[in-house]
């Protein structure tokens, strides 16, 4: 068996470099599908474009203000989106608002607070406080300079990046594709949710949340099914979801029973196992297909088990894939408030609760069939085998 971190890094190392690609950025806020930027963008402009105001108020010279009951003539008004044709000098002030170009002449913005109309003098104002020269200014490319590095390539498009490129005035930037992941259920007592199950069977329960995993991680869902534990048929179905996906993701048969024939059908569908079994629990038969650039990852049918290698397993393949820059999966320091305790010859992956101060605790029963644990869990505490962990013990804790 292999550790963990040996198993997933063997696995980042063996696949294809992602696929470039363009991306619009539209398309972004209308997708739940992450994706990452294919090259370095420079900005095509500066940000601000020009010197303009902080808020609403008069553009002023400063050393005006500092005039003993200093009264300034009002020579014009400028809005964000207009340009002044008009000059600011000695002894007077033009009103401005945020955003607004400062007009020449001008070198600082009085705020409408520290002044007021001069009731017996229309047009002009009296100043009660000074500014400095440049107070309440932007100055044009102090935010972003024209030329400068606003993505590189792995960056995250992020809504606050995508407010960035957007300012900047892109509308379409290079980024990776998205991996195709195509989704494959195992099982004779599989029931779809919403049906009356057979006796003896069960509803199935781990293509929705795995679909919704995959797309976190910048996945594409290109296909989800289900088979029933017959060779002839899983391998069908494989060959099939293989002609239109990158990544094809098995949920059970994956063990050592009579009914387990995902491994072999996956050989008879032309893919070579890499390797089988990670030191770890839940998830334990986790194993690996590669077929040239394809990749079969195999994750248990326990439903802990499935989601928790998927997180752990086949989400830093889906980021790698995808061109994210740092695939693995964020880890958050943690305080336990209770003692974690792991009995067993393998790492145990236990799932947690966090609350908003930062303290853990066990999330419940944590055997891999128990879902209402999971339902309660924000993340995962890795427990070293025969190892307990007192509570105050701090630690990372991989979240969801």
């Amino acid at each position: 068996m292999l550790e963990y971190e040996a198993a997933r890094d063997r696995l980042l190392g063996s696949l294809p470099p992602p696929h470039p690609g363009s991306v619009r950025l539209r398309e972004l806020a209308d997708s739940s599908t992450p994706r990452f930027l294919a090259a370095e963008i420079r900005s095509p402009i500066a940000l601000p474009g020009v010197d303009n105001s902080a808020m609403d108020g008069y553009a002023v010279r400063a050393s005006d203000t500092r005039l003993p009951n200093a009264i300034l003539r009002i020579v014009g008004a400028v809005a964000a989106g207009s340009m002044p044709d008009f000059h600011v000098g000695p002894g007077q002030a033009a009103r401005i608002f945020t955003g607004a170009p400062m007009p020449p002449g001008a070198d600082s913005v009085l705020m409408q607070e520290d002044a007021a109309p001069d009731p017996s003098s229309p047009g002009t104002i009296k100043v009660l406080d000074s500014v400095k020269p440049w107070e309440n200014v932007r100055f044009a490319g102090e935010d972003v300079r024209s030329g400068s590095i606003v993505g590189r390539p792995g960056d995250a498009l992020v809504a606050s990046r995508v407010a960035l490129l957007s300012a900047v005035g892109l509308d379409e930037v290079p980024a990776f594709r998205a991996p195709r992941v195509a989704l494959l259920a195992t099982g004779s007592e599989l029931a779809i949710p919403g049906s009356t199950p057979r006796p003896g069977t069960i509803h199935e329960s781990n293509r929705l949340p795995l679909e919704m995993l995959v797309r976190s991680a910048g996945g594409l869902v290109v296909g989800s099914e289900i088979v029933p534990d017959d060779a002839a048929r899983i391998v069908a179905a494989i060959r099939r979801l293989a002609e239109g996906a990158d990544v094809i993701l098995t949920i059970g048969g994956a063990s050592v029973g009579d009914h387990d024939l995902v491994k072999p059908s996956a050989i008879e569908a032309g893919f070579e196992i890499d390797f089988w079994q990670l030191a770890m629990k839940p998830g334990k038969p986790f194993f690996v297909g590669n077929r040239g650039d394809m990749r079969l990852l195999g994750v248990p049918g326990n439903p802990v088990a499935a989601f928790v290698t998927t997180v752990l397993m086949v989400l830093p393949a889906i980021r790698r894939l995808a061109g994210a820059r740092d695939p693995l999966p964020p880890t958050f320091p943690v305080v336990l408030g209770e003692s974690l305790s792991n009995p067993e010859g393998r790492r145990h992956f236990m799932r947690v609760s966090i609350a908003r101060d930062g303290t853990a605790r066990s999330a419940g029963v944590q055997a891999s069939h128990a879902l209402a644990s999971l339902a309660e869990s924000e993340g995962l505490v890795a427990v070293p085998p025969r190892t307990t962990l007192d509570a105050g013990t701090r630690v990372d804790a991989i979240r969801w």
